[in-house]
């Protein structure tokens, strides 16, 4: 052991040979020299210089930690333990009895490795396949990167609106943003008076009729209206054949938050009657009576003040009547257009509750200055009207206003007209199964009979409409009408009265049963008639 610390120098010649093999199968898997050279610093040192030459490689002292590939000096005693190590020795130190000559223990030696530790520890965790159980590996949701394109997403599919209320009503069919529902029927029946003269002949009666009701579903702006049109055709008595027809479509711009744009197109078809006094003669059919128009306003609001300016234009015209011998009258002469101008301010004390004033200027102008009469039927007339639009908890809505018009006209023959006036609308709900409206108007219409500037006619409605079932509605009606010829002595007088019974069988299809019974009493000779209607027929909606 002296030897072993001296130097290279000092040592006698013919021992270091002897050292050097001493020193290497020292270093065998021997317990008591493993812990002696783990507690002697100098030992240590020594030994790393000598592996280090041994192995071809130079040890670095300043290194710290393990080398490389499990070579760390300190961890060679534990090779015989360590497979990652085994195989690390040349191989004439490993054969057995070498390390018998030397005192130490034999040991079985190690199996050989066909290829370096480090590589295949590598490949063993890098290459082959570890066995999972799902169970107790959670699964991660990869995070989205990026937002989707609306733009180019694919649209919603957008279902059509159900009313839970009402199991029974159509859905309608879908156009876009809109929603279309028609309705078309077929009737068969009974009228007693097709002419709705004082000449009573019945006839069998069929009707048809198409509706069309559009709502539209936009974030902003509304479209919404109703189109109806229908014909009468009397087999047994052809002359009495005639059409009808109204509706209005009205379309809201929301152009600020404060103003709104209003529009709103309408129309109306009708036929004379025989007895009326306009005509006064026997006509072979029944001329038809068209009246169209439209309206354009602006709403702005200020607060709780919103003023509404609105232009009308309006036009009515009149089929020439053929009589009976064969002679055509004319009656282009009443074709007339209206200009008009609506001024209306209303304020919004508290929600549901906007009283207002209106006033409606209007000019009428004809298409013939002068009648066949030789009367200039052109008239300026203003309207002025104070009432309110109200909503009580949505049991009772509507608009009632009352006022003053005055019509003058351009020959100083008419005599002008005056009147109060009362217009308005309501709607109650009575009760989830009941709902009764109520409605009136005032207004002048122009007409050629002699000496007669124009009629003031009144009308009051009203509709009381209650389910009997989920799917059977009974609808009761009536109307009264009163018309004063200004300047004449002629006074009409009438009403209408109706029953109608709604059956539906489904969503699309359903029957209808109504009745109507129709008087007019008039002061003109030939004038007053009545009239009773029976009709039986199946609605669908598409």
């Amino acid at each position: 052991m002296a030897d072993e610390r001296r130097t290279r120098g000092e040592a006698v010649p013919g021992v270091p040979a002897l050292v050097l093999a001493a020193s290497l199968f020292a270093a065998g898997p021997l317990h008591a020299q493993t812990t002696a050279l783990g507690s002697d610093q100098g030992s240590g040192q020594g030994f790393g210089q000598g592996s280090g030459q041994l192995l071809g490689q130079a040890a670095d002292p300043a290194l710290a930690g393990p080398l490389p590939g499990g070579r760390d000096p300190g961890t060679f005693a534990l090779r015989a333990s360590n497979p990652a190590l085994q195989g690390g020795l040349p191989r004439g130190l490993s054969r057995p009895g070498a390390a018998a000559r030397f005192g130490a223990r034999p040991r079985t030696p190690p199996q050989r490795r066909t290829r370096q530790p480090t590589t295949a520890v590598t490949r063993q965790a890098t290459q082959q396949g570890v066995a999972d159980d799902l169970r107790l590996r959670p699964t991660v949701q990869i995070p989205v990167a990026g937002l989707p394109d609306i733009a180019a997403a694919a649209p919603l599919l957008r279902r059509r609106t159900i009313d839970p209320l009402d199991p029974y009503a159509p859905l309608g069919i879908r156009v876009g943003s809109l929603t279309l529902f028609p309705a078309l029927q077929q009737s068969v029946g009974y009228d007693s008076n097709p002419d709705r003269s004082i000449y009573r002949r019945g006839s069998l009666a069929l009707r048809s009729q198409g509706e069309l009701r559009v709502e539209s579903d936009w974030s902003s702006h509304s479209l919404a209206g109703e189109l109806r049109g229908g014909y009468f055709s009397y087999p047994d008595n052809r002359n009495a054949n005639r059409p009808d027809g109204d509706g209005a479509m009205r379309l809201r711009l929301d152009v600020a938050r404060d103003t709104k744009v209003d529009v709103e197109g309408r129309y109306a078809i009708s036929t004379q009657r025989a007895g009326s006094p306009d005509l006064n003669v026997q006509v072979r059919d029944r001329p038809l009576v068209a009246a169209y128009g439209g309206t354009v306003g602006v709403t702005q609001a200020f607060n709780r003040l919103q003023v509404t300016v609105a232009g009308l234009v309006d036009r009515q015209t009149f089929e020439n009547a053929q009589l009976t011998d064969g002679t055509v009258l004319r009656q282009d002469d009443r074709n007339a257009n209206q200009f008009g101008l609506r001024l209306r301010t209303g304020y919004e004390i508290r929600p549901g509750f906007t009283p207002f004033v209106d006033t409606l200027l209007d000019t009428r102008v004809h298409d013939f200055a002068v009648d066949q009469f030789g009367l200039r039927r052109d008239s300026d007339g203003i309207t002025v009207r104070a009432g309110s639009s109200f909503e009580f908890s949505r049991l009772l809505t509507g608009e009632v206003s009352g006022g003053y018009l005055a019509r003058r006209y351009a020959d100083s023959r008419l005599r002008d007209i005056t009147g109060p006036v009362i217009d308005g609308s309501v709607t109650w709900a009575a009760t989830a199964l009941t709902s009764v409206r109520l409605g009136a108007s005032t207004g002048v219409i122009e007409t050629i009979v002699p000496g007669a500037s124009g009629i003031l006619t009144r009308t009051a409605v009203a509709e009381l409409t209650h389910d009997l079932r989920r799917n059977l509605r009974l609808t009761l009606t009536g109307t009264l009408i009163s018309n004063d010829y200004q300047g004449t002595s002629i006074r009409e007088q009438g009403y209408s009265a109706g029953v109608k019974l709604d059956y539906r069988l489904n969503r699309w299809l359903g029957v209808r049963a109504s009745y109507a019974r129709e008087l007019l009493s008039s002061t003109a000779v030939g004038s007053s008639y009545h009239s009773d209607t029976y009709l039986l027929g199946v609605r669908v909606n598409p």
